[in-house]
């Protein structure tokens, strides 16, 4: 039986974004001014080679873009809070961690592999009501296909029990509140148009915005 879990996927969103963020304010920030030199002043000390490698090797270089038109879809602002939001194929999902096994069996359900996926993750980090929205595109796969296989390997992971059906933003989508674990109190949507199934999680008041913007 294949197998789904949505949540740690949810979840991976945020973690990506806030290292994006991490790194863009690193980068973005002045350099400091030079020190004094004074005859007391310390040599510097240059990493060795191993060093050097693990201190890259512990910040993996991802594409961040891959698939801009899936990114551009969510709106820039949630609730007057940024979202940010970066995309990527399905080979640099599955070096990232966000697939496994299942996630394949997924895609075997409905005729797909890792090459025919983009993903697109956004998130705001606001303390009161974080958010987190995903687009998963998967090309050639059906609205009918994604919605059936999706829903049933949800119920069958218990990640989401009890979803319902119910209009938000003016789409029909697939609800349910998460009653235990980390994520307990977590409020899911779940959106199906075209070859793309989208994955929010926050107040309705938020995702009503989200969908309003999508296709």
């Amino acid at each position: 039986m294949k197998r789904i879990s949505i949540l740690p996927v949810a979840l991976l969103a945020i973690v990506v974004s806030a290292c994006t963020g991490e790194q863009a304010s690193s980068s973005a920030s002045p350099s400091e001014p030079a020190a004094t030199e004074s005859a007391s002043e310390e040599p510097t000390v240059e990493p060795s080679e191993s060093e050097a490698a693990e201190s890259l090797g512990a910040m993996p270089s991802f594409d961040l873009n891959g698939d801009p038109e899936l990114a551009a879809r969510f709106p820039d602002t949630v609730g007057g809070e940024p979202l940010q939001v970066q995309s990527f194929g399905g080979e640099t999902f599955v070096q990232m961690g966000g697939a496994d096994p299942s996630f394949e069996a997924f895609l075997d359900s409905v005729g797909a592999d890792v090459s025919d996926v983009s993903v697109a993750f956004g998130a705001s980090a606001s303390a009161e009501s974080p958010l987190t929205a995903i687009a998963f595109r998967i090309v050639g796969a059906s609205e009918d296909e994604l919605e059936r296989e999706f829903i049933a390997v949800t119920e069958e992971s218990a990640d989401a029990p009890g979803l319902t059906q119910s209009s938000v933003g003016g789409k029909d989508v697939w609800s349910a509140s998460v009653p235990d674990g980390a994520a307990a109190g977590m409020s899911i949507f779940i959106y199906t148009k075209d070859d793309t199934l989208y994955f929010l999680t926050g107040s309705e008041e938020q995702v009503a915005e989200i969908l309003t913007a999508l296709p």
